[in-house]
C-alpha cells in the first residue's frame, strides 16, 4: 500500500511539474507575440512613437567621454557600445530634437555580446532630475533604479536579482510619469514605484545627464529605440 501511495505521489509531482513548464512556455510565447505586435521588428515605427535611431547612423547622438571608453558605432542595424578600452564605461547621449521630461514611454531592445556586467543601462530625465535604469549590474545579476533616497539599484526597493544570457535580445520598456516610474525588462518587472516623497537622482556625478545609453565592462548592442508621449494620469 505504501509503495502504491508513493507511486501515486510521484505521478502527481511529475504531472504538476509538466503543467508548470507548459504554462510558463505558453505565457512567454504570448508575451513574445504581444511584444512583436506592439513593437514590430526593423525600423518600422508604430503609430504614435518617435524613432530615436535610424539603424544606419549615430544621427542625433553624441559619444559620451568617460575616459578610456570604447567608440560606439552602427553595424547591421544595431547601435554598438563596445567595452571600454582602458576605462569602465562607453556611452552615447541624445542631442537631437527635444524630448519630454516627464509623461513618456521609452522602448528599446538590447543584448550583451561580450563581458558580464551592465550592457545597455539607460539614464533618463525625470522632471528636473535624472535616474538610471540598470540591469545586469554588479557582476551580471543586479537590476533596478539608481538612485532613490541615496540608495542605488543594489540597495533600494527596486532591487531585483536575476541574470541575462549573452547574445540574446531583451525588450525593455520604461514608463515615466509625474507620480511613478515603471520598467519591464523581458518578462521581469524591474521597477514599479510611486515617486511621491522620494528623492530620485543619479548614482554618480560622472554619469552624463540627458537621455544616455551606457555599458559597463561589457559590450552591448541596442536597436529599435522609440519614445512616445503619454497623457498625464
Amino acid at each position: 500500500m505504501k509503495i502504491k501511495n508513493r507511486y501515486i505521489i510521484l505521478i502527481v509531482i511529475v504531472f504538476t511539474l509538466t503543467w508548470m513548464v507548459s504554462w510558463n512556455s505558453v505565457t512567454q510565447e504570448q508575451h513574445t507575440q504581444q511584444t512583436a505586435k506592439d513593437f514590430p521588428s526593423g525600423q518600422v515605427n508604430p503609430e504614435g512613437w518617435k524613432s530615436l535611431f535610424d539603424g544606419k547612423t549615430l544621427s542625433g547622438w553624441k559619444i559620451v567621454r568617460y575616459g578610456g571608453e570604447g567608440v560606439p558605432y552602427v553595424k547591421e542595424g544595431v547601435l554598438v557600445l563596445p567595452k571600454a578600452i582602458s576605462g569602465l564605461m562607453t556611452g552615447v547621449c541624445w542631442v537631437g530634437d527635444s524630448l519630454p521630461l516627464n509623461n513618456y514611454v521609452i522602448y528599446y531592445e538590447a543584448r550583451r555580446v561580450a563581458g558580464g556586467d551592465i550592457f545597455a543601462s539607460l539614464t533618463f530625465p525625470y522632471g528636473d532630475t535624472f535616474a538610471s535604469l540598470v540591469f545586469g549590474g554588479w557582476g551580471g545579476i543586479i537590476n533596478g533604479l539608481s538612485s532613490i533616497d541615496g540608495y542605488d539599484a543594489s540597495g533600494n526597493e527596486t532591487t531585483r536579482i536575476f541574470g541575462f544570457k549573452n547574445d540574446q535580445w531583451y525588450p525593455v520598456q520604461l514608463r515615466v510619469t509625474t507620480d511613478s516610474i515603471r520598467a519591464v525588462v523581458d518578462y521581469e518587472r524591474v521597477v514599479d514605484i510611486a515617486t511621491a516623497g522620494k528623492d530620485i537622482h543619479l548614482r554618480d556625478d560622472n554619469l552624463d545627464t540627458g537621455l544616455t545609453f551606457w555599458s559597463y565592462l561589457s559590450t552591448g548592442e541596442i536597436r529599435n529605440i522609440r519614445i512616445r508621449k503619454i497623457n498625464e494620469n
